[in-house]
This record gives structure tokens, C-alpha cells and sequence, in this order.
């Protein structure tokens, strides 16, 4: 197929390398590849510079250090984009975890989408390779992505993804991403546009050679640059006085909680588990009574009683704080970060998840603030 440029950046992959390269070309010698390779050590970019003299269709473009793969994605897509036959751009990993095999799949629906992401969490897709634990975090991310941006695709952390010629000049001069979360910043640009997406399902198969370039500072990283975007996006879209509502009235909720927890043990002498069962329904009531009568206010919708608001408030706190939980127990034993940043991490996880799910189903409204005038 005429066209296609496939971007595939690299650091330390020489045992994959040649791999990847020869299933690619043996899909279609009309494939273009650009190797974008941060100065590894063990010759990755000397072995696809000499695998050129058997295909011809090789750039590889070296770069001083590691400097992160979201800027070698997009300096790989400003070279592909330089030429003048590109019509689309192929990104996927170097360690075989993304099937050369399932491009020409994906490549298939590129005539119906500007952006085709291969998805571990379409119908289809699965992970091979994986503990449950890995798995519960990758879909965690995912779920929260597309929970706090509004996002339709079920897949937004993996790389493996064509895009259009349009789709691909968009992302590179609009997203200044450099690490892992270039794949969600340029996912939320891609939607921004209303540019169409299509999920490919795949599987997705972990590492058997080199090991993972993923480390602990990156995830913390991302969950930062989630948290961090997810707050300018909310208040440019809903302005600052409902958050900072929501949020005061989450800080008397604890007020209430802990003190009823305090009168309920030490002065009634009620056994403290008890006292706290009792203790966070109160606080849950608190909560709901001012979201309900000031938050809220104006967003309920009619016909909704005041019970059934109840009811669904409850539900999304008791969800709200199992997410909490899964949060720490798997940032904590799993990735081994301080307990108390990873409850912060799952504090912040479950406050977006009830503001959200208070607004989109408790209440069921939408917010009548100064954008939407």
C-alpha cells in the first residue's frame, strides 16, 4: 500500500529490532519505516541503518538521548509527514507487543476514520502475557481517561494507532507531550476536532525480549498530567464556583464524619468500626443534603424525588471509595509507591469520580455556568 509511513520509536531494542522490521516488509515492500532511536547503547539504530541496504524504505533518525516517547513519536511523525506521498502514519511499539500482522487491519478502516486506534478493550481484543494486576491498572486508566475527559473509545494508552495525513499534522503541531501521556494529550486533541475514531480490537502481547521502559516516575508522572489536565478542561468548561461548591461541601463531610466518629466512640463508647459505618453514612447525608439543596441546585432534574437522588448519591460514593481503594492497594503493593501518595492518588481519582458522576447521573443536568450561555 502507497502511502504508509510507520513510526517506531526505540531505546536499547536490538533484539527486537530486526524482528519487527523483517514481518513489516515482508506485509508490503511498499511500507515506509522510520526508526526514531533515542542513543541506545546496544546498536538498535546501527541495525535498522543496516537493514536499509536490504529494503531501501528505512529512515532512521538518532537522536542525542533519551528524551521520552511521545517526542519520539512526534519527531518520527514530522519526518513522515515531510514527505510528500504520506498519507498515513502508522505508530506502534519496537518490542513486538504490537503485531506488525494487525496493520493491515488497522488499515483497513483508515477509509472510514481519521484515527484508528488498535484496542486491547474492544470486543476481540485481550492481553497476553499480563498478571491481574497489570490488567487492573491498564483498564483502571483507561476507564478513569474516559471517564473525566468524556472520551467514546475504550482504548486510549496504547500507541498502536494509524492516522490521517490531517489527523497526524493536527497532533504534531498541537501536542506538546513528550512521555507516556502523549497518547492520551493527543487522544483528547483528536477529539477536540470531532475528528472520527475507530477502535481496531487486537492483542496485545508483553515483552518476551529487553525489558520494559516503563518505570514507576512514569505512571506517577502521567497520573499527575491526568490530574493536572482534567482540572484546567473542568474549569474551562464548567467555570470555577460548582468545583470549589462540590469541594467545600466535601470538607464538612469530613468534619462531620470525624467528629461523629469521635462522639460515637469516645463519649457513647460505641465500638469504633461501628461508630465509623455509622459516622460516613452521616457524612454521606451531609453531603448529599448540600449538593442537593446548593451544588446542585439548579441542575436536578424534574420529576427526580429527592429519594431516588438519595439512592443514586449513595451508590456513587460507595463506588467512589472502592476505586479509593483499588487505587492505593495497587499503587502501593503492586508499584511500590509511598502509601500515602498513593491514597492522595486515590483520594483525587475518587473526588473527579463523584463530581462527575453527581453531575452526569445524581443529578442528572448539566451545569448552567457561563459556557453555556
Amino acid at each position: 500500500m502507497d502511502g504508509v509511513y510507520i513510526v517506531i520509536p526505540t531505546y536499547k531494542e536490538a533484539d527486537n529490532i530486526q524482528t519487527i522490521i523483517t514481518t513489516i516488509f515482508r506485509l508490503d515492500s511498499d511500507f515506509h519505516v522510520i526508526i526514531v532511536d533515542d542513543n541506545s547503547p546496544d546498536a538498535t539504530a546501527e541495525i535498522a541503518q543496516t537493514m536499509n541496504q536490504l529494503y531501501g524504505n528505512i529512515r532512521v533518525c538518532r537522536r542525542p538521548r533519551k528524551m521520552g516517547i511521545g517526542s519520539a513519536i512526534r519527531d518520527g511523525m514530522k519526518e513522515a509527514l515531510s514527505y510528500s506521498d504520506c498519507k498515513f502514519v502508522v505508530t506502534m511499539d519496537a518490542d513486538m507487543s504490537h503485531n506488525p500482522k494487525d496493520i493491515p487491519r488497522l488499515l483497513a478502516e483508515s477509509g472510514n476514520a481519521e484515527l484508528v486506534q488498535g484496542s486491547r478493550y474492544a470486543k476481540g481484543g485481550r492481553i497476553v502475557g499480563w498478571g491481574p494486576y497489570r490488567k487492573l491498572l491498564s483498564w483502571t486508566a483507561n476507564f478513569l481517561y474516559r471517564l473525566a475527559f468524556g472520551l467514546k473509545q475504550r482504548e486510549v494508552t496504547t500507541s498502536f494507532r494509524v492516522y490521517s495525513r490531517k489527523c497526524a499534522q493536527i497532533v504534531v503541531n498541537r501536542v506538546k507531550a513528550d512521555k507516556y501521556e502523549f497518547a492520551i494529550a493527543s487522544a483528547l486533541i483528536i477529539n477536540d476536532y470531532g475528528l472520527r475514531i475507530n477502535e481496531v480490537p487486537i492483542e496485545f502481547v508483553n515483552r518476551v525480549q529487553g525489558k520494559s521502559k516503563l518505570k514507576t516516575a512514569d505512571i506517577i508522572y502521567s497520573v499527575r498530567y491526568l490530574l493536572l489536565t482534567f482540572i484546567v478542561r473542568l474549569f474551562n468548561n464548567v467555570g470555577f464556583q460548582p468545583i470549589i461548591k462540590f469541594g467545600i461541601v466535601g470538607a464538612t463531610g469530613i468534619g462531620v464524619n470525624q467528629g461523629l466518629l469521635w462522639l460515637l466512640t469516645d463519649k457513647a463508647g460505641l465500638y469504633y468500626l461501628y461508630s465509623a459505618l455509622i459516622s460516613i453514612e452521616a457524612s454521606i447525608m451531609s453531603n448529599f443534603i448540600l449538593n442537593d439543596s446548593w451544588t446542585f441546585r439548579d441542575v436536578r432534574v424534574k420529576g427526580n424525588n429527592i429519594g431516588y437522588r438519595f439512592l443514586k448519591y449513595n451508590l456513587l460514593c460507595l463506588a467512589g471509595a472502592a476505586l479509593n481503594y483499588v487505587i492505593l492497594w495497587t499503587f502501593t503493593d503492586i508499584l511500590h509507591i509511598h502509601y500515602l501518595v498513593s491514597n492522595l492518588c486515590g483520594i483525587v481519582a475518587a473526588f473527579i469520580w463523584n463530581y462527575l458522576m453527581s453531575l452526569k447521573w445524581a443529578w442528572s443536568g448539566k451545569v448552567n455556568n457561563k459556557n453555556s450561555h
